[in-house]
């Protein structure tokens, strides 16, 4: 039950925060006009992950999925490591979207091993953008 309430509140916290008008870099505020982002930070790709990846229990608990955590410091996890599943790229090779693992298994595309992720359901565009856009903007971490 403990488990069930902190995901309502997660999730009621994050539907707030988007509404608030803040300076995050989503929607009209720090949009580019062609409805993409200008930048995306660290914070904005955890709450992805925290909602898609990890809540689900995938990529988080003591075994995660593929030995891959995305909980906590997940950045140093992740940035400039190599992929499990296709060790010739990088899971997230900062200013490098496009031959970052993650983003193209995220995203589907054709040369994935295995399934598409999350398993379950294709990301929102605008979750997947969030992603593209903090690798593009060099995947910055604190």
């Amino acid at each position: 039950m403990a488990q069930w309430t902190q995901w309502m509140l997660l999730v009621a916290a994050l539907s707030w925060a988007g509404c608030a008008g803040d300076d995050s870099t989503l929607g009209p505020d720090n949009s580019d006009g062609a409805g993409t982002l200008t930048a995306a930070t660290l914070a904005q790709v955890r709450e992805v992950f925290a909602i898609s990846c990890a809540i689900s229990g995938c990529h988080s608990g003591g075994e995660p999925a593929a030995g891959l955590s995305l909980e906590g410091d997940f950045a140093t996890r992740i940035v400039g490591v190599a992929s499990g599943q296709r060790p010739d790229l990088k899971l997230v090779d900062p200013g490098n979207p496009d031959g970052s693992y993650l983003l193209i298994k995220v995203r589907g595309d054709d040369e994935i091993v295995s399934q598409q992720m999350p398993p379950s359901r294709t990301l929102p565009a605008g979750q997947v953008e969030i992603i593209r856009a903090w690798i593009a903007s060099g995947a910055p971490v604190p």
